[in-house]
């Protein structure tokens, strides 16, 4: 049987998109990688931004 699971809610995928942000990745290549959508790159980087 197959299950579905939100990508974006497993630990260390936050970490994991700011490592991306930061050695380069864009965030079509960093959603397509890790499996979730645009928009939460684009949320998570935008949340993390005052600690850059």
């Amino acid at each position: 049987m197959l299950e579905y699971r939100y990508k974006a809610c497993e630990p260390g995928v936050k970490e994991k998109i700011i490592d991306m942000a930061i050695n380069g990745s864009g965030i079509r290549d960093t959603s397509k990688v890790l499996g979730i959508s645009k928009t939460t790159v684009i949320k998570t980087l935008k949340k993390k931004k005052a600690v850059w």
